[in-house]
């Protein structure tokens, strides 16, 4: 048989077996909440309601969805987790028997002296909460943007001349398993891969563990709307650097939308553009940026590119394990050719068994 014979064998052959491969799914909601709508429990329930009639089983909101990034009303205001605010997002998880990911500002350490009486230091945080309305993991925000505050209401508050959310302990970082796989947290930069302006210390000590599942409110914002989508300012763009970066994970966030009204950085426009990405970095973005919600179908299998395979019986079984195990997955024993000749695909299974 011919070498081109050969090759048109295999590609048939890979395609029937991948036509009858069974699609694990995992069924998650992205609400991209409005910025007027932050500490709203009432309109939130009813976006996890929806979301649950569309078939989601986790609903994810942004990074700080109840009082809003940089709002200094959580130096007096925010409550401890578990507490006031995260037990709402519980009760809403047990009466719709719905997982419930969300980022909130927590209440910290009393601040210094010369601070209001009532003024507490305070948390970037991530909750991630099951139907039984359990919390499944809490994380404290790591890589905090220094000195972020308004200054003058930062003298007001804590008798200080600039502030910021106080950085959460590394030991945060942590996995649990879940029906979606072994499932992490991270709070917005913390999902940030390492570069010259960010060490990456959060996403760092996550890969170590080799998550498989890994959920992020985001909180992606630009200067003018326009930038809104562009690298830099695109949800779905970082998830994908995250999954990346990780090599082991589905990676699926929330961002928010609508203006920013506290901090010094203004103007300033939350992007939505959320999304998911598989351990290739292979991005799906929301169909409609601005989208108050979407329920996106995450499948636990990928594929990934091996080179030319030239038959099921030898060169699959040798190619197949090592393209998957780098991606910390299982290779399911499918694959096909997607340039004849050039180029074929294996499809990796989530996790090594």
């Amino acid at each position: 048989m011919k070498i081109s014979q050969m090759i048109q064998v295999a590609l048939l052959f890979s395609i029937t077996i991948y036509v009858n491969a069974e699609q694990a799914l995992s069924h998650v909601a992205v609400v991209q909440l409005k910025s007027t709508d932050v500490g709203d429990f009432e309109k939130m329930k009813s976006l996890v309601i929806q979301a649950k009639n569309e078939g989601a089983e986790l609903v994810i909101f942004p990074e700080s969805s109840v009082f809003g990034w940089l709002n200094p009303d959580v130096f007096t205001k925010a409550e401890p987790i578990p507490g006031a605010f995260s037990d709402q997002f519980a009760e809403i998880a047990v009466s719709e028997n719905i997982w419930i990911a969300a980022g909130l500002a927590e209440k910290g350490p009393k601040a210094g002296a010369g601070a209001l009486p009532n003024a507490y230091y305070a948390y970037d945080s991530g909750i991630l909460i099951n139907p039984q309305g359990e919390l499944v993991i809490h994380h404290r925000k790591n890589n905090v943007l220094k000195n972020a505050f308004n200054p003058e209401d930062c003298k007001r508050i804590l008798n200080q001349e600039q502030c910021n959310y106080s950085e959460g302990p590394i030991s945060d970082v942590s996995t649990v398993q879940t029906p979606f796989g072994k499932t992490a947290l991270l709070v917005c930069a913390d999902a940030y891969i390492p570069s010259e302006y960010n060490p990456g210390t959060a996403i760092k000590a996550l890969k170590t563990l080799e998550p498989e599942f890994v959920i992020v409110p985001w909180g992606i914002a630009a200067g003018n709307e326009s930038d809104c989508g562009k690298a830099g300012f695109n949800a779905a763009d970082y998830a994908s650097q995250a999954a990346v970066f990780l090599s082991s994970a589905n990676v699926v966030g929330a961002n928010g939308l609508g203006t920013r009204d506290y901090g010094k950085y203004l103007p300033s426009l939350y992007c939505g553009t959320s999304g998911y990405a598989g351990p290739t970095g292979k991005a799906v973005e929301i169909e409609n940026p601005t989208a108050a919600l979407t329920v996106f179908n995450i499948p636990v299998k990928f594929t990934a590119e091996s080179g030319p395979i030239w038959n099921n019986a030898v060169d699959a079984p040798k190619k197949c394990p090592p393209t998957c195990d780098k991606f910390s997955s299982t290779w399911d024993g499918q694959w096909w050719t997607t340039v004849m000749g050039e180029m074929s695909v294996c499809e990796c299974t989530l996790g090594v068994n």
